[in-house]
């Protein structure tokens, strides 16, 4: 399943391992952008029309679904006829069988029964069809031919989900709900209760092939193995509401278990799984109610696909996050399963490889059956018979998603690594969804392929969106695109400059910086790469002064600039702002800011006219520049104390203060007197003092 991987898009890989499908930048400088596609998800974003994308991560051709119409409700169950040249097919509403030749053709009407839906059906000979329908648990022998019909026997329970026709033994096996239980009925009609399941349903029966039946049932979820003689052996217990399908593919079973959402409660300790049951998720409980299986419209749930060994090692190999399972069909290898939630159809291989093999329009897939070149999908919720099949060269197509180059564009070479050359086309526009303002699908321009390698020059128009297509004939892999762009250029901005505070010390001293520690924002909408050009002038002055390293370009959106060769005063900074280090010397961008005024304030305060009239002291502190932030004094070098100016308020570049000293002892004393301006430079001036 697995092929071997070229490696022509390598130069890419990095790149994709950080950024996916995201606008990203190849290492050599003024690289173009790129979108990249490479694995399963970036692909499945895409809508493949014929085509499937298959893991590890490629496109190839597909199935193609021709759609046969139903006059009925839904389409639930079916089986292939002995020679396997005809399909025949049970609906509900109203209960019909129809019939299609394998090869294609229309759908032919065997017969409608009385009951509204049809639950299971079994070929019982050439020339007969055993068809259960509900309510009222009846099996009718039916004409494949002439349509004719008859009941074979009237079952005591509700319904019957499954029928499995033994040959060699001349019965067939009904599996029944409302009890759960097997029935077998005999050639004649006549029926005994072969086991029970003490469970509300048996919805799931395929034979072992070695003689007995593989039973799953609702509500416990448990997957049996019932022999001839009513021997039952579980094999697995799952913590799920329905083992709704069973596939034997080799030695190994496929299991199809859902859990569905808002049901009613289960009695207390009918389902209690332990330590051996296989969590799904998580829900609540299917309706124990007769007759409320999954229909149209039927609750939510949530599904899951197990591979179960011969020894007994089980493995979840498919899950869905929403949505249920409702039927799985034995491969060549693989297993096919249908989800009744979006029209989907998987294939999973027996390396649990899961594709997504067919998405039919209705919003169900109920029923599947083979024929020699595919696989016939019954419908729900919209009743329709869908043949699938290999997909002709001119239906294998994939368009891909519409990728966003966030702004307009120039869009450059398309390569792509593929198993041959493949057509491809684009088209671009200026809104999200494609509408009648895109342009027309232009093919590549200059096209040409190498080994796996091919590549050729979008023709596309400018803009913003982008999208392209391709078809793939038999036997052709897509496996990785990049498709090259150029989005126009956007000038990058500084749009704010501050001043980063200083680390603050351990001890409680103001120290003055001389070094205003400038830092600004920038808006970079294209992740450029920045170069910055500073300069600065004093509020009065026309001249820029430059400012800044000189050896090379600054980078960093910051600079520490030493203030001390330059006057006290108010200056003015300017930010000159270019992308020219990412962007070709042509179209580069750049702008220019400039700053509010910013106080250069070197000069240390100044304290003048200290006088003594014990114990009291005054004076006045001034600065040239800002104002005054601290006034203290000291007595004989100890402990500094705050001091309020006269005015009470410490607001002003000049401050008269008086202060009282404390108690002096006889003789000389020194009082020290110091002020801080805003920008914490540092005044002091000293007073002898004596007292006698």
């Amino acid at each position: 399943m697995t092929p071997n991987r070229h490696t022509s898009l390598g130069a890419f890989a990095v790149v994709l391992t950080l950024a996916g499908l995201h606008f990203v930048r190849d290492s050599a400088a003024f690289a173009a952008p790129v979108f990249l596609q490479t694995t399963p998800a970036h692909f499945e974003e895409g809508e493949a029309k014929g085509t499937i994308v298959a893991p590890p991560g490629q496109v190839e051709p597909g199935f193609e679904a021709q759609r046969h119409d139903v006059d009925a409700g839904f389409v639930w169950a079916s089986a292939l006829s002995l020679d396997g040249n005809t399909a025949f097919f049970g609906t509900g509403d109203p209960g019909r069988v129809y019939a299609l030749p394998t090869s294609g053709g229309s759908a032919r009407l065997v017969a409608e029964l009385p009951e509204p839906w049809v639950t299971a059906l079994a070929v019982e000979s050439a020339d007969t069809l055993l068809v259960a329908t509900t309510p009222g648990a009846k099996i009718y022998r039916v004409g494949v031919r002439d349509g004719k019909t008859s009941v074979l026997a009237k079952l005591d329970g509700a319904h019957v989900w499954a029928l499995v026709h033994d040959p060699q033994g001349k019965r067939t096996y009904a599996g029944v709900g409302g009890p759960g239980k097997v029935v077998v009925i005999e050639a004649r009609g006549q029926t005994k209760t072969l086991w029970d399941a003490q469970d509300q349903h048996v919805i799931a029966m395929v034979p072992d092939g070695r003689g007995a039946v593989l039973v799953g049932t609702a509500e416990k979820a448990i997957l049996f193995r019932v022999t001839a003689e009513g021997q039952a052996r579980a094999l697995h217990d799952f913590e799920a509401d329905e083992v709704r399908a069973v596939a034997k593919v080799g030695k190994d079973l496929y299991v199809a278990v859902n859990r569905f959402e808002g049901g009613e409660p289960e009695p207390a300790g009918s389902n209690d799984k332990g330590a051996k049951g296989t969590p799904l998720v998580t829900g609540g409980k299917s309706p124990a109610a007769p007759g409320t299986l999954p229909r149209p419209g039927a609750p939510k749930g949530k599904g899951a696909v197990y591979r179960l060994e011969p020894s007994g090692a089980i493995e979840e190999i498919l899950s869905l996050d929403t949505g249920y399972f409702t039927a799985l069909l034995a491969g060549d290898g693989h297993v096919f399963a249908a989800a009744g939630t979006e029209g989907k159809v998987y294939r999973v291989d027996a390396e649990g490889q899961a594709v997504l093999m067919l998405d039919v329009p209705e919003r169900q897939a109920l029923t599947l059956a083979p024929h020699a070149q595919g696989l016939w999908v019954g419908t729900g919720d919209g009743a329709a018979l869908f043949r699938a099949v290999p997909a002709s060269p001119k239906s294998a197509l994939y368009l891909s998603k519409v990728f966003d180059a966030n702004r307009p564009a120039q869009w450059g070479q398309l390569r792509y690594d593929a198993s041959m050359a493949l057509p491809f086309e684009t088209r671009a526009g200026n809104t999200a969804k494609p509408d009648d303002t895109w342009e027309a699908w232009t093919a590549l321009a200059s096209a040409s392929f190498d080994a796996s390698e091919g590549e050729g020059r979008m023709a596309s128009a400018p803009g913003r969106y982008l999208q392209y297509r391709t078809s793939l004939p038999p036997g052709a892999v897509l496996r990785e695109i990049a498709l090259h762009y150029q989005p126009q250029n956007t000038r990058p901005r500084v749009t704010e400059l501050s001043l980063a505070e200083a680390e603050p010390k351990a001890s409680d001293v103001r120290e003055h910086a001389s070094v205003l520690k400038l830092r600004w924002k920038v808006e970079n909408p294209d992740a450029d790469q920045l170069a910055y050009e500073l300069a600065y002038k004093s509020e009065e002055d026309e001249a820029w002064r430059p400012l800044g390293p000189t050896e090379a370009p600054l980078t960093k959106s910051e600079y520490d600039w030493n203030t001390e060769t330059v006057p006290d005063g108010r200056y003015v900074v300017r930010i000159e702002v270019t992308d020219a280090p990412s962007v070709a010397q042509d179209r580069a961008l750049s702008s220019t800011f400039v700053s509010p005024p910013l106080l250069v304030d070197n000069a240390r305060p100044t304290v003048t006219g200290l006088q003594a009239r014990l114990p009291t002291i005054t004076g006045e502190a001034s600065d040239a520049a800002s104002p005054l932030t601290h006034i203290e004094f000291s007595v004989d070098g100890g402990p500094w104390q705050p001091v309020s100016p006269n005015d009470g308020l410490l607001d002003q570049r000049r401050e008269a203060f008086s202060f009282r000293v404390p108690h002096l002892t006889r003789g000389a004393h020194v009082v020290a007197v110091r002020a801080y301006d805003a920008a914490n430079n540092l005044g002091v001036a000293e007073l002898v003092v004596e007292l006698k």
